[in-house]
C-alpha cells in the first residue's frame, strides 16, 4: 500500500513558507532561529526536488516566481491547520493545576480532608500537594502557594493570615468517659504525655508552658512518647497511648468526629499562626488567587 501523502521534506517546505511570508531570507531565518544560509540551502533543495525555482533572487532582495505564488497559499493554510491540531492536543493533554506546599501534618489533618470542597467548586483545576517540613522553594520546585506556621513575615513573599492558633490538650475519649478519667489538670501526673519534636524548642517545652499557665506542678514533662510529626502523634493519642498537647487546627476534625476529646478547655495561646504565602506574580494567576480565597472561605465556614 502506497503512502497517503507524497511531498518534499517538511524542513524545506517550512523554510520556503517562512521566507515567502516575510519576503526575506534574513527575517525568515530569525523566525526559525537559524542562519540565512541554512534557509537558502533548504529552499535550494526544495527547488531541486520540485525541479522549478520558487524565488527570483536579486542580491538580497527576493520575489516569488509563478510556482512560488502557486505553492504559498496552500502551504500556509496547511501549516496553520497543522498548528491548530498540535495546539488542540496540547490543550487537551495539559491539565490546569496548582502546586501547594504545606507541612505533612497540616496537609494530612487540615487541608486534604477539605479538598473535596475545592474539587466540587473547581473540578477542572487539579491540586498537587508538596508535603514537606522544609520551606517551599517557589522557583525550582514550582510551588505556587504555601501554608506556613510562623510569625507572618516572609521576605519577598506576600502573606495572608489564614488561621489563628493555640495549643489544646487532647486525648482518646476513653480518658474522659472511662475508669481512669482525667477530670483536672492535676490528673496528668498519672498519665503518659505525648510530645511532638522537631521544632526549635526542646521536647516538653510546650507542656511545661501549658502546666505553668494552669498552675500545675509535679508532672514530669521529660517522659512519654515523642514523634517528629504531628499527624503521627495524633494517631498515638487517638489510640489511647497518652495525652497530647496539639495545635488545635490539626485536631479539630478528629474532635468533631469523636476520635479525640478535650478533657478541659484550657488552651495555651501562641504568637504564631497559619499564613498563606506566595510570590506576588504567582497570585496573578486566577487559579492561584482562587485557591487562596477558597482557603480563607474554609476558615470562615469553621468560624460560622
Amino acid at each position: 500500500m502506497s503512502a497517503p501523502y507524497s511531498f518534499p521534506p517538511l524542513n524545506g517546505l517550512r523554510a520556503f513558507e517562512v521566507a515567502a511570508r516575510h519576503m526575506s531570507f534574513q527575517n525568515g531565518a530569525e523566525e526559525l532561529n537559524v542562519t540565512p544560509g541554512a534557509i537558502s540551502q533548504q529552499i535550494k533543495k526544495l527547488e531541486d526536488i520540485l525541479q522549478t525555482p520558487l524565488f527570483h533572487r536579486e542580491g538580497r532582495a527576493v520575489s516569488l516566481t509563478e510556482a512560488g505564488r502557486q505553492l504559498l497559499p496552500g502551504l500556509s493554510a496547511g501549516f496553520e491547520r497543522l498548528d491548530e491540531a498540535v495546539q488542540l492536543v496540547r490543550k487537551s493533554g495539559a491539565h490546569n493545576h496548582i502546586t501547594i506546599s504545606a507541612t505533612p501534618s497540616f496537609a494530612a489533618k487540615w487541608l486534604v480532608p477539605r479538598l473535596e470542597h475545592w474539587t466540587a467548586k473547581y473540578p477542572d483545576i487539579d491540586i498537587r500537594i508538596s508535603a514537606s517540613l522544609g520551606l517551599a522553594n517557589f522557583g525550582p520546585d514550582g510551588v505556587d502557594l504555601a501554608v506556613r506556621f510562623g510569625g507572618g513575615r516572609y521576605d519577598g513573599l506576600t502573606s495572608t493570615l489564614l488561621l489563628e492558633e493555640s495549643f489544646a490538650v487532647v486525648c482518646s475519649p476513653i480518658f474522659v468517659d472511662g475508669t481512669n478519667q482525667i477530670k483536672s489538670p492535676e490528673d496528668l501526673r498519672n498519665h503518659a504525655l505525648i510530645h511532638v519534636t522537631g521544632g526549635q524548642s526542646a521536647p516538653g517545652t510546650e507542656w511545661q508552658e501549658w502546666l505553668q499557665t494552669v498552675g500545675v506542678e509535679g508532672v514530669d514533662t521529660t517522659r512519654g512518647l515523642s514523634f517528629d510529626d504531628s499527624s503521627v502523634a495524633i494517631l498515638a493519642a487517638i489510640g489511647g497511648q497518652g495525652i497530647l498537647l496539639s495545635r488545635r487546627a490539626l485536631v479539630e476534625n478528629d474532635i468533631a468526629a469523636g476520635r479525640l476529646a478535650l478533657p478541659f478547655e484550657l488552651d495555651l495561646p501562641t504568637d504564631f499562626a497559619w499564613h498563606i504565602v506566595a510570590l506576588e506574580e504567582k497570585l496573578n494567576r486566577p487559579e492561584v488567587a482562587a485557591f487562596r480565597d477558597w482557603l480563607l472561605s474554609e476558615v470562615q465556614n469553621i468560624e460560622n
